[in-house]
This record gives structure tokens, C-alpha cells and sequence, in this order.
């Protein structure tokens, strides 16, 4: 019978984004899951293999808490107490000496067998847990923190490098993003690709495609408010595609209180009537939502690999996507959907007539390579069980 792994699946917050909480799912089936962080709301699991130890938001709370805690690691392992507080000393203030002690001391208790981190910016944070305290590392590597956080935050690049090397594996949501991640050190013979898995209810939403007997030819987009997801460019298109005659509306979900320079955009086009905003949806109503649509667009200018796109090709709605991050490797232009250039208003406005224009014979071929590439690449038990192995991998090294 093969040992049952402590697997601390980090991302900070309790619960988490709803791709990681599909990885706690999965790993919890084959291993014990440790989660650290702070808990935003109640969450009760299923799994008797999942164990929650928080850190909680009230300040007065969380002191008591890490007193106690501390205290129970004095008595169980003094020297890792007296090792953590020489750590701690190198925070700036008093304020980050305490979260740096309040955030780690749980997962020195709980020692786990991998510390799973989810975001590539927190390494630098908890890289001292794997040089001082011997726990085996593993960071994912999802997009924004490899993309443009060393852009906009340039210490991270020396960060990064520095940290590297101290990881025992890498993984990376596309081949894009770990070569991307390349440039911070020699991390190729330890990266391995995984693709997010999809939650099973899409593909079992998945219809062959058929045209809506409308005139009306509905966008959305779906996403936070932020500026990396290029908004602007797919309401630019609107405009162009209204004044080409075309009777379309956009609505985005997610972003329920848009910024202002994207309302100000709106009106100033006077496109209001076209363009509606929906506030952030769970899934299954989020997948209700999208089966009202034609076809989904993502005008990003940095994604990993966007897990809207995926959803959307497994229940076999038609996407439009730019050619940013890891899209390329699963929108194949006119094979699984269109693949256009970042910061391309016109590109997307042609894509739309394009996607318009094309035969319901073709769009049915379209949608059906695009459901049976995203079933074979992101199945849910296929993906998991890569993660599995490369946790057995990692504690056998």
C-alpha cells in the first residue's frame, strides 16, 4: 500500500480560486491535503482528507491563535520556533513579523511532505521553509506572476532567480509559460505540464452546435476587472461592428463595477445599449449563462491558459481568442476556434463576421475538434493523476 502524502496545497486564501479547489478535489482522493492561509468564508469539505488550519482575519483573534501555537511548538520543536524568529527578524516591521510568524508557525507544526505553492510571487516568502526546514517545494506557475509581475515589480526577477533554485519541481499550465519562466534560471529538467482540469458538468453540457434563430449576435467575455483582459479593445470592436451594420451585444461577466475609463469608454462610443455587465457567477449558473451566448471572446494581452476558454470549447461554444500566453497551444486558428493578435480591435471585429459568416456545418466541425481536444487534454482523473506523480516524484527525489 503506497504511503499517504501531506500535501499543503498554498494559495493564501481559504477557500481558494475554483480551479485550485478542483486540485484540492482530486489530490484529497489519493492523499491528505493540508490548507494554510487565510479563510475568507466558511467552507465545508467533503473529504475527510482535507484539514483546514487558518489564519484568522481578526488581528485580536489571530494573536491569541499564534500564541498558542507558538507555545505548542516549543514543547513539540523549540529549535524550529528559535529558527523561525531568526527569520522573522529580517522583516521589515513589526506588522510583517507577526503575519510571517502567524502564516508559518502552522505549517511548522503540521510539517507537510510538499508545500504546493500556487502563485509563483509568493517563492520568495516561503523559500526559507525548503533551505531551512528541509520541506520539498513546488510552484505553479499560472500567468500573471510570470508574465508581468517582474515587468511591473522588476526585484522579482532577481527574486525569482534566487529562489529557483531551491525548488524541487515546477509546474506549469502551458509549455508557453514555463519557457517563459526559463528566463529566471535552469528550471527545464524539473517543469512538467499540466493542464488545469475541467469540472466533468461541462463536457456533460456539451451540444452539438446549432445557430440561434436571432438577428442578434451575442459576445461575452468573461473575467475580473483588470486591465490585462483587454476590455477596451473588444468594446472598440462593438463600435466598429455596429457601424458596419451588425446587430450585436457584449456582455461581461464578472467585472460587476467596471473601471471608470471603461465606462467613460462606452459612452463616449455611445455603445450602452450594446453592452451589458453581469457580476462574477459560480459555475453552474455561469454555465446557464453561456449557453444564451454565440460565441465567447478573450481579448487578453496575458492569460496562462484561460480556463473560461477551456469550459466554453467543452460544452462546444465557439471562441475568439488572442494570441497571448499558452492560447496557442488550444485554439488552433479555424480548427478549434479564431486565434487573433493582442491589441487588435479590427482583428476582433473580423473574427466576429468571420465566425458570422461561416456555415453551421463548419462551426459544427469547429466546436467538435475543439470538445474532443480540450476532453483528451484537461479530463479531470487524467490531469490529477499527473499531479500525483509528480508528487510521488518529488519525495522519492
Amino acid at each position: 500500500m503506497k504511503k499517504r502524502l501531506k500535501i499543503a496545497i498554498f494559495s493564501g486564501n481559504i477557500p481558494s480560486a475554483s480551479f485550485i479547489e478542483r486540485l484540492i478535489a482530486g489530490v484529497s482522493q489519493h492523499h491528505e491535503v493540508l490548507l494554510f492561509g487565510m479563510q475568507k468564508q466558511k467552507v465545508d469539505y467533503s473529504s475527510n482528507s482535507i484539514r483546514i488550519f487558518s489564519t484568522p482575519n481578526s488581528k485580536l483573534k489571530n494573536s491569541f491563535i499564534t500564541l498558542w501555537r507558538a507555545t505548542k511548538l516549543f514543547f513539540t520543536n523549540p529549535k524550529a520556533l528559535f529558527q523561525l524568529l531568526e527569520e522573522v527578524k529580517k522583516e521589515a516591521s513589526n506588522y510583517s513579523k507577526f503575519m510571517k510568524l502567524s502564516k508559518c508557525i502552522p505549517i511548522l507544526l503540521h510539517k507537510p511532505d510538499i508545500l504546493h505553492l500556487q502563485w509563483a510571487k509568493d517563492l520568495p516568502k516561503y523559500a526559507f521553509l525548503k533551505s531551512t526546514f528541509k520541506i520539498p517545494i513546488v510552484v505553479s506557475f499560472r500567468g500573471a506572476h510570470i508574465n508581468y509581475t517582474p515587468i511591473v515589480e522588476p526585484d522579482f526577477a532577481e527574486k525569482y532567480k534566487a529562489t529557483f533554485p531551491l525548488v524541487d519541481a515546477f509546474h506549469g499550465v502551458s509549455k508557453t509559460i514555463i519557457d517563459k519562466a526559463s528566463q529566471y534560471g535552469d528550471i527545464a529538467n524539473r517543469s512538467t505540464v499540466i493542464y488545469s482540469p475541467l469540472p466533468q458538468f461541462f463536457f456533460e453540457a456539451y451540444e452539438e452546435f446549432q445557430k440561434k434563430e436571432s438577428e442578434i449576435i451575442r459576445i461575452v467575455s468573461v473575467g475580473r476587472n483588470h486591465w490585462k483582459k483587454g476590455y477596451q479593445y473588444a468594446v472598440d470592436a462593438i463600435k466598429q461592428l455596429k457601424e458596419k451594420g451588425y446587430n450585436v451585444h457584449y456582455t461581461l461577466i464578472g467585472p460587476s463595477s467596471p473601471t471608470e475609463a471603461l465606462l467613460f469608454q462606452i459612452h463616449q462610443l455611445s455603445v450602452e445599449d450594446s453592452i451589458s455587465f453581469v457580476g462574477q457567477l459560480n459555475q453552474e449558473d455561469l454555465l446557464k449563462a453561456l449557453k444564451k451566448q454565440d460565441i465567447l471572446l478573450l481579448p487578453s494581452l496575458g492569460e496562462g491558459i484561460a480556463n473560461v476558454v477551456l469550459e466554453a470549447m467543452s460544452m462546444g461554444l465557439p471562441v475568439i481568442s488572442t494570441n497571448c500566453g499558452g492560447m496557442a497551444e488550444v485554439v488552433k486558428h479555424k480548427e478549434t476556434g479564431w486565434l487573433i493578435p493582442m491589441r487588435n480591435t479590427d482583428a476582433i471585429a473580423e473574427a466576429v463576421i468571420d465566425f458570422n459568416s461561416t456555415s453551421e456545418s463548419e462551426l459544427k466541425s469547429i466546436t467538435n475538434n475543439a470538445y474532443k481536444f480540450v476532453k483528451n487534454e484537461f479530463d479531470f482523473k487524467n490531469n490529477i493523476s499527473k499531479f500525483i506523480s509528480l508528487y510521488n516524484t518529488v519525495v522519492k527525489s
